[in-house]
């Protein structure tokens, strides 16, 4: 006989002052063509009146006592998830996009597909996103295409040093979210963290289309940067004329592979241990062994361009 698989869905929402685009982003939620999923909030001490509109919804709201930034709120909430349901599958919600009517639902077919080729794997799925100004007017369609961005390209040492997997977009499995908790304070970000744990011991797949509205906005936590000539420039020059050393900016990076390291270095082959250590201590070796490193293992970035500058100024 058969076992019956939950495919409820949780969906996590983490809210900040948000309540300019909170309705809309909730109306979307609730207006998915996937019918079977239920929306767990925290609000981050807001002080506006987030508060009050979630109130007003059918969403379960998580009680919170002081403010911990959105990467230990999204932690929060799925580590609450985890422990509170017997869902399989969890999504991260930002609180001022808009999701397309067949988000859930184009996702979870994704999901699926990959858990009948790859059962007991730990599995994200992720999708493309159309950039929108605060008014939903079009940006660009594709963000892969706005970042210049290749969603195939998710190989653990890529991850190391980029990520291309935007955590609004985002399902996960109950396999993945059990191995990746509890994210550490050195993960740069919630999204960044369980990609690699899913490169690293799972699987990565994407839906080649665009199933969010991104909406860019002053108020934005991460945003979308764009690559453009103008944006080239404005690395070089921060790299060649006011001398900024771009180890500087792989700080975060090292610090983020270090918690892996000491997390699972029991489960890890020599080869990622070793890369990992070579990775990590980078900043201790000399102007040559610095490049040996990156080009030994291949961790490097997406682009010829963004690598001239990684290679020139570590």
């Amino acid at each position: 006989m058969a076992i019956k698989v939950d495919n409820s869905i949780i969906v996590m929402l983490s809210v900040y002052n948000g309540n300019k685009y909170l309705k809309q982003q909730i109306y979307s939620l609730f207006n998915q063509s996937y019918k079977d999923l239920n929306v767990i909030v925290r609000d981050d001490r807001s002080s506006d009146n987030s508060k009050k509109i979630l109130k007003s919804y059918n969403v379960e709201i998580l009680s919170s006592d002081k403010n911990i930034g959105v990467k230990k709120s999204f932690s929060k909430l799925l580590e609450y998830a985890l422990e509170s349901t017997n869902c399989n599958y969890f999504m991260f919600s930002d609180q001022d996009d808009v999701w397309e009517e067949n988000k859930t639902e184009k996702t979870m077919q994704k999901m699926q597909e990959m858990e009948h080729q790859y059962p007991d794997k730990p599995i994200l799925i992720h999708t493309d996103l159309e950039v929108v100004d605060e008014d939903l007017q079009t940006i660009d369609k594709s963000f892969w295409h706005f970042e210049n961005i290749d969603p195939s390209s998710n190989a653990f040492n890529k991850l190391l040093m980029q990520n291309t997997i935007t955590g609004c977009t985002v399902m996960i499995n109950r396999k993945l979210a059990e191995l990746a908790l509890p994210i550490p304070n050195e993960a740069i970000m919630h999204d960044w963290w369980i990609g690699l744990v899913a490169s690293k011991f799972g699987k990565i797949a994407y839906v080649d289309e665009p199933l969010i509205k991104y909406r860019q906005h002053g108020s934005n936590s991460i945003g979308a940067k764009g690559f453009s000539y103008f944006t080239i420039w404005m690395k070089f020059y921060k790299i060649f004329v006011k001398n900024e050393l771009y180890l500087k900016h792989l700080q975060v990076n090292i610090l983020q592979a270090s918690a892996f390291l000491e997390r699972y270095r029991g489960s890890l082959d020599e080869e990622s241990i070793a890369m990992l250590e070579d990775f990590v201590s980078i900043e201790s070796k000399s102007f040559w062994q610095k490049r040996k490193v990156l080009l030994k293992y291949g961790l490097l970035k997406q682009g010829f361009i963004r690598n001239v500058g990684l290679l020139l100024k570590i």
